[in-house]
């Protein structure tokens, strides 16, 4: 029921407010537990997509049927894993970014940070497996660029090479 949601880059998420009191209030929600057997719950996510999952949870009615599909069709990545990146058709919601949401003098918090100080241990990997894929994409996007410029070129030399009439009639149909 429903589309499936990937969100990617969790690290990269904000939230309202400076980082120590965001941190102080995860500390707090990271002292709750169960007194007379912490191994029933509750469970402190750590990982940027975890925290963003619980948050979202928070907004969803879980206990029906429609808000348990709703958030079973949610699944959160830090970073972009490698088969998000084959998959392509990624958007960005404009109303979700951070300069339509705060004002510009405003405090945030990024979110990897944040969880890199209550005890995210991947900070690290994320941040070069993200610098490997970025250096990948621009390699990939200077190489089709190359492959635009030369099919550009052998279409104006093709052109040139063909008879007015016909580069008239195919200017016609916006195909030169």
């Amino acid at each position: 029921m429903g589309k499936k949601i990937t969100v990617v880059r969790c690290e990269q998420a904000t939230i309202a407010g400076t980082e120590i009191r965001n941190k102080i209030k995860y500390l707090q929600y990271l002292r709750k537990r169960k007194l007379t057997n912490p191994t029933k719950g509750p469970f402190h996510h750590r990982s940027p997509a975890d925290i963003f999952t619980r948050t979202v949870r928070s907004m969803l009615p879980r206990y029906t049927k429609r808000g348990m599909s709703a958030l079973h069709s949610l699944i959160a990545y830090e970073g972009i894993p490698a088969n998000m990146v084959r998959k392509g058709g990624r958007c960005v919601i404009p109303r979700a970014q951070r300069h339509q949401c705060y004002r510009s003098e405003r405090p945030y918090t990024v979110l990897g940070n944040m969880c890199q100080h209550v005890g995210w241990k991947y900070s690290d990997v994320v941040k070069k497996l993200e610098t490997a894929r970025i250096e990948k994409a621009t390699r990939h996007y200077k190489k089709q660029q190359k492959l635009r410029d030369a099919w550009k070129n052998a279409r104006k030399q093709a052109l040139n090479k063909m008879p007015k009439k016909n580069v008239e009639v195919l200017k016609k149909f916006g195909l030169a």
